[in-house]
């Protein structure tokens, strides 16, 4: 055992999150915990850390057990620190002894009769050096920096002047060069591209450590999982397998629920004509001997089937609780009535030539057409153009070259990855309110994103990313638009409510031109790809 909940329950003042769990995590485990956004994913890593305490329970580690965390970034305490410094940090020993040996290599050259002693020092050091890895540890960083998309160029750069997706990149490069029992991967796959992903899949199933994994990215769970443990209102389930396995397990425990339930239905149903039929007939019975010179016979028999009367009515009722306690956990369905998209062709462009400046153009020349019906995913490599592509597509930047038309009709909801667009003083509500859809019907689809009843009043500044982009998301499917352009609209989103969003989606009538790394999400709604390269 590495680490254990025993029990457990945690509750925030507005929620029950976590009621009487458990789970150990052994070595060798790999583990992906899944779950809806705020079901307490984030609070159960805290506490495997050590960074949270339960309201009750026990949470236990294993003698000297070393456990990482993924860090969602990087405190840049020195202002002249790199990229390189900060992966090269969890080698600070072997650096050190580096500077030995080269400070000792220095003193030999220069010695005279002092040279054995030191050519035994320097013997030492190197022996300690390469049996520590010495010789492998700077290969191996910069192997993991450009495996999760931070190339050379990067290396020298200051932390302060990476991207706020870099640093993610960069804190996790350094979490797996470290050396840990048990690491803990909070969203790792947020900001990395598919290269990167599949890199990091790899990675993992070759480590020695246990892990546990967050990830809204399926195919990725299915690559590194052997275990899920899936929290779910408050409760805590572990399966074996990886995360299809999970699904299909869940979906047969739904499906035998349901079978249950309908069978108890049906039982009821029957017990209730049974009670129905006893009472009728006792009540015919009872009649009969007031009516008639009774000398036993009939009283006895309509107090025999009042009895009955009243076994079947109990048996009715415990049948009905049964079914009612037993009645699978039933999402309520939304069915969103889209307008008619207006206008066939809504985007064409040709040897379109896209980026920030004429002397560092970001793509090739693109030809694409987007037209009512279309769902064209843009694939490709991070500072690749896909964001530049969207924006110039919205107008705000212009083209570098070639020909962009946009139908006079063409109506845009977009999506940014930033989750900028959201007012920050209006309230979750009122933000999606001003589609001007009815209230009801706004309600519920917030409430099947998964924006929660608590903060669907809160102002949108106050929100979380995950949040925001649920609200942004609710908007955009709520609005009068026929074309949608969506900059990795699944980034924050939870498997469950992925989902809602492609059933959404898939019904609307108009076109998506989108960008995602998520290769189910893409897989299932793409009707055609467009390719990025790195110029």
């Amino acid at each position: 055992m590495l680490a254990q909940l025993t029990n457990v329950s945690l509750s925030f003042p507005d929620k029950n999150v976590l009621q009487d769990i458990s789970l150990t995590v052994y070595p060798g485990d790999r583990i992906s915990l899944v779950g809806e956004n705020g079901a307490g994913k984030t609070s159960l890593f805290r506490m495997l850390k050590g960074r949270l305490e339960p309201d009750s329970g026990e949470v236990s580690f294993a003698r000297g057990v070393r456990i990482g965390y993924l860090e969602q970034d990087l405190v840049d305490e020195d202002p002249g620190r790199t990229c390189m410094d900060a992966a090269l940090e969890p080698f600070g020993t072997l650096i050190e002894l580096e500077r030995d040996i080269e400070h000792l290599s220095f003193q030999l050259a220069e010695a005279g009769e002092e040279a054995s002693g030191l050519l035994a020092d320097l013997g030492e050091a190197q022996h300690r050096f390469e049996i520590s890895g010495g010789y492998g540890f700077r290969a191996r960083t910069e192997s993991t920096l450009a495996g999760l998309g931070l190339p050379e160029p990067l290396w020298k750069r200051r932390i302060s002047e990476l991207s706020a997706g870099q640093r993610v990149r960069l804190a996790l490069a350094r979490l797996l060069l470290e050396e840990h029992d048990l690491v803990l991967f909070d969203e790792p796959t947020n900001h990395l591209d598919v290269a990167a992903r599949e890199w990091l899949e790899g990675h993992l199933t070759g480590m020695s450590a246990a892990y546990v994994v967050a990830s809204h990215d399926r195919r990725f769970l299915d690559a590194v999982s052997c275990k899920v443990a899936h929290l779910d209102r408050g409760q805590l389930t572990v399966y074996p397998g990886d995360h299809s396995g999970f699904r299909r397990q869940v979906e047969q425990a739904e499906e035998e629920g349901w079978r249950r339930y309908e069978k108890n239905q049906k039982l009821a149903k029957k017990l209730q004509r049974q009670a129905q039929d006893y009472q009728r007939w006792s009540d015919a019975g009872e009649k009969k001997k007031r009516s008639a010179a009774d000398k036993g016979f009939v009283s006895h028999k309509a107090a025999k089937l009042m009895k009955r009367s009243l076994a079947a009515r109990r048996r009715m009722e415990d049948a009905a609780e049964s079914a009612r306690t037993e009645k699978p956990f039933e999402k309520s369905a939304v069915k969103i009535e889209f307008g008619s998209a207006k206008g066939r062709s809504l985007v064409r462009a040709g040897d379109l030539i896209v980026g920030y400046s004429e002397e560092r153009p970001l793509s090739g020349a693109l030809s694409f057409a987007v037209s009512a019906g279309d769902r064209v995913a843009v694939l490709g490599p991070n500072g690749s153009g896909k964001t530049a592509l969207l924006r110039t597509v919205l107008g705000e930047i212009p083209a570098l070259g070639g020909a962009l038309r946009l139908a006079p009709s063409v109506k845009i909801g977009y999506f940014d990855q930033d989750t900028k667009s959201v007012p920050p003083d209006d309230t979750a509500l009122q933000a999606v309110s001003r589609t001007g859809r009815e209230v009801t019907l706004i309600r519920t689809v917030m409430g099947r994103m998964g924006v929660r009843r608590e903060t669907v009043n809160k102002k949108a500044a106050s929100l979380s990313s995950g949040e925001r982009a649920k609200v942004m998301l609710a908007g955009i499917i709520l609005g009068d638009n026929n074309l949608l352009v969506l900059d990795e609209p699944t980034n924050y989103l939870d498997i469950e409510t992925q989902d809602v969003l492609l059933e959404a989606l898939e019904d609307f009538p108009g076109g998506i031109l989108f960008v995602s790394h998520d290769r189910h999400f893409v897989e299932q709604l793409a009707t055609e790809t467009l390719s990025l390269g790195l110029t």
